[in-house]
């Protein structure tokens, strides 16, 4: 992958991680607010229950002043007025405004009239809304009254009851009290239905359990289920002494967010295309500005490199910028580089040639002193000895016709020098025996190579060329020695220098004789080939002699 793909991928991860961060970000914002703006409502919207509630409380209170404090009232309560209830009190108007009942008591609390003016489905009555706020309280409050009276709530069974009590003064609240007036409203299925509908809010009443009274409960409870879409809520409310009476329980719609939260996902489905399409001009970008020079400057060090080029420099671009800088230093680079290699050249050039020099000077010291080592130490006299160079030299010219390697030529002369250095073993009995061979003296003789092998393996300079003193006495048909091979089992060095050796033999200076002729050496080459020597290299030898002339 490039170095452009590479950033293109990091700046498309950096960018959708970044938008979709945002995304989870704000739509938990979304969803966050929506929660809040619903809580919010209901708290406002039973706040507004409860407020409305006490509204009605003291309404029913503002009614029952209107009774209370009124002449006719005191009249009625002191006998003057005794059709006070069928003229004033009438019973269509109280029903609408919602009294349940009005009940008059004198001063001795013996109720002198009372009348219910509920509605027909209604099931209340003043009897059992008097007892139920007379068993709150009892007698004490009366006792305890305050001047303009008293309202609250009480909860008669599971129904809660508003109430009202007033003293029965004159109009100017002046003269004597007369008695008591109390009246009271139900908070019926109407009444709910009417709140509701002012408020355009769903609520129902939950009288409090009995053993939950005494415990301290939370003026609100919330919740908000984000798997629905409602919010429900309940809000407590006290009767007149403080205890829990009953909870307001309300239910209202969620806002709906799924809108919002639709058109927030295509918007951020935009700004992922964006940012994928930011990400591709940044790679187009990358590719004409960056790209495509760092490949330019790419094959032309190539170029450099492989010397397909003439040109030792690099084109620089008309910027300013890294890639422009980089360009001019590996200019200034390959110019000092040529400046230090043509310095070199010539320092190794000296070198070389002095190398070279003492190389070969110490190539011929080494082989000098290797030709007096093997000449020194192999039997016979001193001409006999000089010519084992003599035939060395032909074995490693016959090797290197046969396109032996300059390592392998070493080695097969090293092989040729030391070629009788195991005779130094045999008895000298044997050694200067001039006549026929017992069985016994041939068998010690036959092991004269194993002695040359073992002498050259023991030196870590000879011992690659210990193949050759080992079968160079080997036949081609298989009567040599030691081990009696045959054909081109016998290593190609030993057949090479067995021809070579043989030529020696035949063309050496000896004591006494006559050097053979050309074609003579030539015809006891080829009547020893297929029994002594290879066929196919004694004439290969042959021709390499016609070559050399002789």
């Amino acid at each position: 992958m490039t170095l452009r793909c590479k950033t293109q991928l990091f700046l498309g991860v950096i960018l959708l991680s970044v938008l979709l961060i945002l995304d989870i970000l704000f739509t938990n914002f979304l969803i966050t607010s929506a929660e809040q703006t619903d809580r919010e409502r209901m708290t406002r919207d039973l706040s507004r229950t409860s407020v409305t509630l006490n509204g009605e409380v003291r309404t029913l209170s503002a009614i029952a002043g209107n009774w209370a404090y009124s002449d006719k009232a005191w009249d009625y309560m002191t006998g003057l007025n005794p059709d006070y209830p069928n003229i004033y009190l009438n019973r269509a108007v109280l029903t609408e405004i919602g009294v349940s009942s009005l009940i008059f008591i004198d001063n001795d609390f013996n109720v002198k009239f009372a009348r219910d003016y509920s509605a027909p489905d209604d099931s209340s009555t003043p009897e059992s809304e008097v007892a139920a706020i007379f068993s709150n309280q009892g007698e004490d409050i009366f006792k305890n009254l305050p001047v303009d009276g008293t309202s609250g709530i009480v909860m008669k069974g599971e129904e809660p009851i508003f109430f009202a009590v007033k003293h029965i003064r004159r109009s100017d609240k002046g003269g004597d009290q007369a008695g008591y007036l109390i009246a009271t409203m139900a908070l019926s299925p109407k009444m709910i239905h009417k709140i509701t509908s002012g408020l355009h809010f769903t609520f129902a009443v939950e009288p409090v359990p009995q053993n939950d009274k005494g415990r301290e409960l939370p003026n609100m409870i919330l919740n908000t289920d984000p798997r629905n879409s409602f919010t429900t809520g309940r809000l407590l409310v006290r009767d007149h002494a403080g205890s829990p009476a009953f909870w307001i329980s309300g239910i209202s719609q969620n806002v709906d967010i799924k809108s919002a939260e639709r058109e927030l996902q295509i918007l951020f489905s935009i700004l992922a295309i964006a940012a994928l399409f930011v990400v591709f001009l940044f790679g187009f970008f990358m590719k004409h500005q960056i790209t495509n020079r760092m490949k330019r400057l790419q094959h032309e060090i190539e170029a450099i490199r492989d010397e397909a080029s003439d040109a030792r420099s690099i084109t620089i671009d008309r910027k300013r910028d890294e890639i422009a800088s980089i360009q001019r230093t590996l200019n200034d680079f390959m110019a000092f580089f040529d400046f230090k290699q043509g310095e070199k050249n010539k320092a190794d050039d000296i070198t070389i040639s002095v190398y070279k020099r003492f190389a070969e000077a110490g190539r011929r010291l080494c082989m000098k002193t290797l030709e007096d080592i093997a000449t020194a130490f192999s039997p016979g006299d001193e001409k006999f000895r000089a010519a084992l160079v003599r035939g060395a030299a032909k074995a490693r010219d016959f090797a290197r016709e046969n396109g032996f390697e300059e390592e392998d030529l070493i080695y097969i002369y090293l092989g040729a020098l030391f070629s009788r250095m195991g005779m130094l073993s045999l008895p000298f009995s044997i050694r200067t025996k001039t006549s026929p061979l017992t069985p016994a003296e041939l068998r010690e003789y036959r092991k004269y190579p194993i002695k040359s092998k073992d002498f050259m393996e023991a030196i870590e300079l000879l011992r690659p060329a210990s193949a050759l003193p080992y079968a160079w006495n080997e036949n081609w048909d298989g009567t040599g020695f030691p081990q009696g091979l045959s054909g081109s089992a016998i290593p190609i060095q030993a057949r090479i220098f067995a021809i070579a050796d043989a030529w020696n033999e035949m063309t050496r200076p000896w004591p006494g004789r006559r050097i053979p002729s050309e074609d003579e050496v030539i015809e006891r080459l080829r009547a020893q080939a297929g029994t002594r020597l290879d066929p196919q290299l004694v004439e290969k030898f042959i021709a390499f002699l016609k070559q050399q002339k002789y």
